[in-house]
Protein backbone atom coordinates (compact mmCIF):
# COMPACT_ATOMS: atom_id res chain seq x y z
CA UNK A 1 0.00 0.00 0.00
CA UNK A 2 1.02 3.67 -0.84
CA UNK A 3 1.49 5.91 1.72
CA UNK A 4 0.05 9.35 1.60
CA UNK A 5 2.15 12.47 1.10
CA UNK A 6 1.06 13.31 5.00
CA UNK A 7 2.56 10.27 6.24
CA UNK A 8 6.07 11.44 5.01
CA UNK A 9 8.81 13.59 6.53
CA UNK A 10 11.67 15.55 5.07
CA UNK A 11 14.98 14.92 5.52
CA UNK A 12 18.45 16.52 4.40
CA UNK A 13 18.89 15.58 0.60
CA UNK A 14 15.70 13.45 0.75
CA UNK A 15 12.02 12.01 1.57
CA UNK A 16 12.23 9.56 3.58
CA UNK A 17 9.28 7.55 4.58
CA UNK A 18 7.90 7.99 8.03
CA UNK A 19 7.36 4.40 8.19
CA UNK A 20 9.65 2.52 7.21
CA UNK A 21 8.87 -1.10 5.67
CA UNK A 22 10.60 -2.99 9.17
CA UNK A 23 8.65 -0.62 10.95
CA UNK A 24 5.62 -1.90 8.89
CA UNK A 25 5.94 -4.95 8.78
CA UNK A 26 6.20 -5.41 12.87
CA UNK A 27 3.30 -3.82 12.80
CA UNK A 28 1.31 -5.85 10.37
CA UNK A 29 2.85 -9.23 12.12
CA UNK A 30 1.16 -7.69 15.91
CA UNK A 31 -1.88 -6.63 13.79
CA UNK A 32 -2.19 -9.91 13.20
CA UNK A 33 -1.78 -11.57 16.59
CA UNK A 34 -3.90 -9.17 17.50
CA UNK A 35 -6.97 -10.18 15.52
CA UNK A 36 -5.80 -14.08 16.19
CA UNK A 37 -6.34 -12.47 19.86
CA UNK A 38 -9.87 -10.99 19.57
CA UNK A 39 -11.09 -14.09 17.96
CA UNK A 40 -9.56 -16.59 20.83
CA UNK A 41 -11.53 -14.12 23.39
CA UNK A 42 -14.81 -14.51 21.63
CA UNK A 43 -16.16 -17.54 24.19
CA UNK A 44 -13.59 -16.53 27.36
CA UNK A 45 -15.03 -14.68 30.40
CA UNK A 46 -13.12 -13.54 33.38
CA UNK A 47 -14.23 -12.20 37.06
CA UNK A 48 -12.66 -9.08 36.16
CA UNK A 49 -15.35 -8.80 33.58
CA UNK A 50 -15.21 -9.22 29.61
CA UNK A 51 -12.63 -7.20 27.88
CA UNK A 52 -13.96 -4.52 25.72
CA UNK A 53 -13.99 -5.92 21.97
CA UNK A 54 -15.83 -5.74 18.83
CA UNK A 55 -19.58 -6.94 18.89
CA UNK A 56 -20.11 -10.53 18.53
CA UNK A 57 -21.18 -10.46 14.97
CA UNK A 58 -17.98 -9.01 13.71
CA UNK A 59 -15.86 -11.27 15.82
CA UNK A 60 -17.89 -14.04 14.04
CA UNK A 61 -17.09 -12.55 11.10
CA UNK A 62 -13.19 -12.63 11.76
CA UNK A 63 -13.33 -16.03 13.12
CA UNK A 64 -14.88 -17.41 9.69
CA UNK A 65 -12.06 -15.87 7.34
CA UNK A 66 -9.30 -17.63 6.35
CA UNK A 67 -6.09 -17.59 7.62
CA UNK A 68 -4.67 -15.54 4.61
CA UNK A 69 -7.49 -13.13 4.64
CA UNK A 70 -6.87 -12.50 8.46
CA UNK A 71 -3.05 -11.45 6.98
CA UNK A 72 -4.07 -9.43 4.31
CA UNK A 73 -6.77 -7.73 6.69
CA UNK A 74 -4.11 -6.36 9.22
CA UNK A 75 -2.25 -5.44 6.78
CA UNK A 76 -2.54 -1.94 7.50
CA UNK A 77 0.04 1.10 8.22
CA UNK A 78 -1.05 1.77 11.85
CA UNK A 79 -2.15 -0.05 14.62
CA UNK A 80 -5.80 -1.67 14.49
CA UNK A 81 -5.45 -1.62 18.21
CA UNK A 82 -5.74 1.58 20.83
CA UNK A 83 -3.16 2.20 23.83
CA UNK A 84 -5.75 4.74 25.12
CA UNK A 85 -3.48 7.62 24.45
CA UNK A 86 -6.59 9.49 24.61
CA UNK A 87 -6.88 9.39 28.24
CA UNK A 88 -3.93 11.14 29.04
CA UNK A 89 -4.72 11.90 32.85
CA UNK A 90 -4.53 8.44 32.98
CA UNK A 91 -0.82 8.44 31.37
CA UNK A 92 0.34 11.08 32.84
CA UNK A 93 -0.27 9.83 36.15
CA UNK A 94 0.74 6.82 35.64
CA UNK A 95 3.93 7.60 34.19
CA UNK A 96 4.69 10.61 37.05
CA UNK A 97 4.16 8.02 39.64
CA UNK A 98 7.17 6.11 38.46
CA UNK A 99 9.37 8.83 37.80
CA UNK A 100 9.10 10.30 41.15
CA UNK A 101 9.80 6.85 43.10
CA UNK A 102 12.08 5.03 41.01
CA UNK A 103 14.18 3.76 44.07
CA UNK A 104 11.33 3.73 46.60
CA UNK A 105 10.01 0.14 44.67
CA UNK A 106 11.31 -2.80 45.26
CA UNK A 107 12.17 -5.45 42.77
CA UNK A 108 9.47 -7.57 43.32
CA UNK A 109 6.81 -5.01 42.84
CA UNK A 110 8.42 -4.25 39.23
CA UNK A 111 8.96 -7.18 37.86
CA UNK A 112 6.62 -9.67 39.98
CA UNK A 113 3.24 -8.17 38.40
CA UNK A 114 0.74 -10.39 36.16
CA UNK A 115 -2.40 -10.23 34.93
CA UNK A 116 -4.31 -13.19 36.02
CA UNK A 117 -7.52 -12.16 34.73
CA UNK A 118 -6.21 -11.69 30.95
CA UNK A 119 -2.96 -13.39 30.91
CA UNK A 120 -2.98 -13.15 26.85
CA UNK A 121 -3.64 -9.63 26.22
CA UNK A 122 -1.62 -8.69 29.07
CA UNK A 123 1.36 -10.20 27.19
CA UNK A 124 0.40 -9.13 24.01
CA UNK A 125 -0.46 -5.44 25.08
CA UNK A 126 3.02 -5.51 26.90
CA UNK A 127 4.92 -5.99 23.28
CA UNK A 128 2.93 -3.41 21.54
CA UNK A 129 3.51 -0.79 24.26
CA UNK A 130 6.98 -1.64 24.10
CA UNK A 131 7.17 -0.96 20.68
CA UNK A 132 5.27 2.11 20.99
CA UNK A 133 7.72 3.55 23.22
CA UNK A 134 10.40 2.22 20.82
CA UNK A 135 9.20 3.86 18.13
CA UNK A 136 8.12 7.32 19.84
CA UNK A 137 11.58 7.19 20.72
CA UNK A 138 13.19 6.57 17.50
CA UNK A 139 10.78 8.70 15.65
CA UNK A 140 7.52 10.15 16.60
CA UNK A 141 5.73 11.30 13.66
CA UNK A 142 5.68 7.65 13.54
CA UNK A 143 4.37 7.26 16.77
CA UNK A 144 1.80 9.79 16.14
CA UNK A 145 0.64 8.01 13.16
CA UNK A 146 1.21 4.04 14.18
CA UNK A 147 -0.31 4.60 17.67
CA UNK A 148 -2.23 7.91 18.29
CA UNK A 149 0.71 8.95 20.40
CA UNK A 150 -0.06 12.83 21.05
CA UNK A 151 2.96 14.88 21.86
CA UNK A 152 1.72 15.49 25.17
CA UNK A 153 2.71 12.10 26.05
CA UNK A 154 5.72 11.19 23.64
CA UNK A 155 8.45 12.72 26.06
CA UNK A 156 7.21 10.94 29.83
CA UNK A 157 6.57 7.32 27.49
CA UNK A 158 10.16 8.00 26.22
CA UNK A 159 11.20 8.65 29.64
CA UNK A 160 9.49 5.91 31.38
CA UNK A 161 11.54 3.44 32.96
CA UNK A 162 10.52 -0.02 31.28
CA UNK A 163 9.61 -1.85 33.78
CA UNK A 164 6.92 0.40 34.48
CA UNK A 165 5.47 0.31 30.89
CA UNK A 166 5.53 -3.39 31.84
CA UNK A 167 3.57 -3.08 35.32
CA UNK A 168 0.99 -0.92 33.38
CA UNK A 169 0.52 -3.23 30.72
CA UNK A 170 -0.01 -6.23 33.41
CA UNK A 171 -2.53 -4.43 35.65
CA UNK A 172 -4.40 -2.78 32.89
CA UNK A 173 -5.11 -5.83 30.02
CA UNK A 174 -8.11 -3.59 29.58
CA UNK A 175 -5.97 -1.10 28.08
CA UNK A 176 -5.72 -2.63 24.33
CA UNK A 177 -8.84 -2.56 22.74
CA UNK A 178 -9.63 -2.27 18.71
CA UNK A 179 -9.19 1.15 17.47
CA UNK A 180 -12.28 3.15 15.79
CA UNK A 181 -15.11 -0.02 17.29
CA UNK A 182 -17.96 2.58 17.21
CA UNK A 183 -16.79 3.67 13.17
CA UNK A 184 -20.05 2.34 11.61
CA UNK A 185 -17.91 1.31 8.42
CA UNK A 186 -14.33 0.64 9.39
CA UNK A 187 -14.20 -2.75 10.37
CA UNK A 188 -17.60 -4.14 9.51
CA UNK A 189 -16.59 -3.34 6.14
CA UNK A 190 -12.92 -4.94 6.65
CA UNK A 191 -14.53 -7.49 7.53
CA UNK A 192 -17.19 -7.90 4.88
CA UNK A 193 -14.54 -7.42 1.87
CA UNK A 194 -11.79 -9.47 3.35
CA UNK A 195 -14.55 -12.75 3.19
CA UNK A 196 -15.63 -11.54 -0.21
CA UNK A 197 -12.04 -11.21 -1.31
CA UNK A 198 -12.85 -8.11 -2.77
CA UNK A 199 -8.90 -6.70 -2.46
CA UNK A 200 -9.69 -3.01 -3.92
CA UNK A 201 -12.47 -2.96 -1.51
CA UNK A 202 -10.80 -3.87 1.11
CA UNK A 203 -8.04 -1.54 0.55
CA UNK A 204 -10.07 1.11 0.28
CA UNK A 205 -11.19 0.51 3.88
CA UNK A 206 -7.62 0.56 5.17
CA UNK A 207 -7.03 3.57 3.49
CA UNK A 208 -10.18 4.88 5.59
CA UNK A 209 -8.00 4.29 8.33
CA UNK A 210 -5.44 7.16 7.27
CA UNK A 211 -8.18 9.76 6.66
CA UNK A 212 -9.06 8.65 10.53
CA UNK A 213 -5.82 8.82 11.48
CA UNK A 214 -5.70 12.49 9.70
CA UNK A 215 -8.16 13.49 11.62
CA UNK A 216 -7.00 12.34 14.90
CA UNK A 217 -3.92 14.25 13.98
CA UNK A 218 -5.22 17.76 13.16
CA UNK A 219 -7.55 17.36 16.68
CA UNK A 220 -11.00 17.78 14.63
CA UNK A 221 -14.16 15.24 15.12
CA UNK A 222 -15.25 13.98 18.55
CA UNK A 223 -12.71 12.08 20.23
CA UNK A 224 -14.05 9.40 23.07
CA UNK A 225 -12.06 9.43 26.24
CA UNK A 226 -11.53 6.11 27.96
CA UNK A 227 -11.39 6.30 31.36
CA UNK A 228 -9.30 3.67 32.51
CA UNK A 229 -8.13 1.20 35.49
CA UNK A 230 -6.62 4.24 37.51
CA UNK A 231 -7.21 2.25 41.10
CA UNK A 232 -5.20 -0.60 39.69
CA UNK A 233 -2.32 1.30 39.53
CA UNK A 234 -1.26 2.75 43.01
CA UNK A 235 1.90 1.55 43.95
Amino acid sequence: MIMPERNREVAPGARAPVLSSALLARIHELNRDYVELLIAQRSMTDAGGPIESLPAKLLEGLGDLTPGWRRTLAATPFALYSLGFDDAHFWLEALSNAQSQPLAVSVEVRYGASSATAPMQAALCEIVLFLAWHTAAVNRVAARVLFALPDELAGPLIDAPLWRLRQIAMHCPDLMTPRWPANPAFWPDLIRFAASGDSRRLETTQLLGNQLIAVELEGLGPRTVKRLSRNRLRF
